[in-house]
Parts: C-alpha cells; structure tokens; sequence
C-alpha cells in the first residue's frame, strides 16, 4: 500500500527529477494523443500496461516514464507521443478503471424495477467492488494516492456522480414523488462512504474486513429504505 500523504508529495516532487527533466508540464490531460491508427492504439496499450506493471513493482509514486519507457520497449520520446507526463498516464489508467466498473454496474442496474430490486442491487455493486479493489492492486495503489492528488480526487468524484445521477434515473422510474436533488445527495453519499469503507477494509483485512463489509452494506441499505419511505 502506498502512503497517500506523503507518496503524493513525492510524486509532485518527482515531476522535476533527472529521470523526467525532458517531461512537458504537468498539464490537465487535455494534451492526451488521441490514437486512431490500430498501430497507434496498440503502441498506447503498451505504455498502459506497462505502467501498470510498473506500479505494482515501484507502486504510483515511483513511477517514472523512463521505466515506463524500457517495460515497453519503447523511447521515452514514443512515450512522450501519447502523454505529457506521467500523472496523465495515471489518471488514463484510473480512467479506464472507473469506466469499467461503470459499464458492469449499468448492466446490473438495467434489472433493478422496484425499490426491493435496487436494494438488492446495492448489495451487489458494494461487494462487487469490494473483489474488484481487493483484486486489482493497481487501482489500490493508484487510488491511495488520489486522497492526496486533486487530479484524482477530481476524477473519483465525477465518477461518483454519475453513479449517483444513475441511480436518479432508474429509482424515478418506481419511486413517486422523488425528489431528484435530494436523491442525488442521498445517493452521492452512499456511494461515497461505500467506496470508502471497502477500500479501507480491504487495507486492514483479515477477519475484521468482512464485519466492516457487512455492517456498511446494512448502514447503507438501511439508510436508503428509510429515504424511500419518504422521499
């Protein structure tokens, strides 16, 4: 696990190191290539998942393009092609991480009908996160550092909302009356605090990770039938 505090100064810091003095800016992504050429595509699958492998060997706050660069086989300038500098590798790959996770979570959430259905659906959106964070050291690494890099932060909660706008959509659809702003703040805060608490049980493992997963999926689901009693 990466100390998110101190990791993330690190990484700031890191940006004007030797091994990344030839790095552009630290820019907000914007600059991203964009590949449209199958080659290009697979040149940007490379630098991906060698960064990734690079994260699980250094972890988020020691990686360096350079090593980015040979895990690849690539030039640091062929690296330089796709992203500016390292934090935009990092956030695509958290990116690609979240939007993964969005895609399964809409599948499941196409067969929620009732408020009983969604609630049941919360249960497996939690635990299913839960084996997603406990699986993907990368994401855990990567994630650990967003708590102290407000690019991250940033993406993190324009995932939650959207989760959270959603879940709007779909309970309006069987709830009368709901009131949209409201939902979404009830939402949002289950979300937030259900990501939370599975990451950190996830950290402390053992046999109190699964009394910390169940006792929040009854917070939340208990929370929420109480919001659907008067919405």
């Amino acid at each position: 696990m990466v100390n998110s505090t101190r990791d993330s100064e690190k990484l700031a810091s890191d940006s004007a190191s030797v091994d990344e003095s030839s790095s552009p800016p630290k820019s907000d992504g914007t600059s991203r290539r964009k590949p449209s050429q199958d080659r290009s595509k697979e040149r940007l699958e490379k630098i991906l998942a060698a960064a990734e492998a690079c994260i699980l060997e250094v972890g988020a706050a020691n990686l360096k393009i350079t090593d980015i660069a040979a895990a690849s086989g690539m030039a640091n300038a062929s690296v330089y092609q796709y992203f500016s500098n390292r934090e935009e590798i990092i956030q695509a790959l958290l990116e690609r991480y979240l939007d993964y996770f969005y895609e399964q979570n809409t599948q499941l959430l196409s067969q929620v009908d009732s408020v009983e259905s969604f609630l049941v659906y919360i249960e497996d959106v939690v635990y299913g996160y839960h084996d997603y964070v406990k699986t993907n050291a990368t994401y855990r690494a990567i994630w650990m550092d967003s708590q102290g890099w407000s690019e991250l932060r940033a993406i993190d909660r324009k995932d939650n909302l959207r989760h959270a706008q959603e879940w709007v959509d779909k309970v309006s659809q069987f709830v009368p009356n709901l009131r949209a702003d409201r939902a979404q703040n009830v939402f949002l805060t289950c979300i937030e605090t259900g990501a939370h608490m599975t990451r950190v049980s996830v950290e402390i493992g053992g046999r109190v990770e699964r009394i910390m997963m169940d006792e929040m999926i009854a917070m939340v689901r208990g929370h929420l039938r109480t919001f659907f009693s008067s919405p």
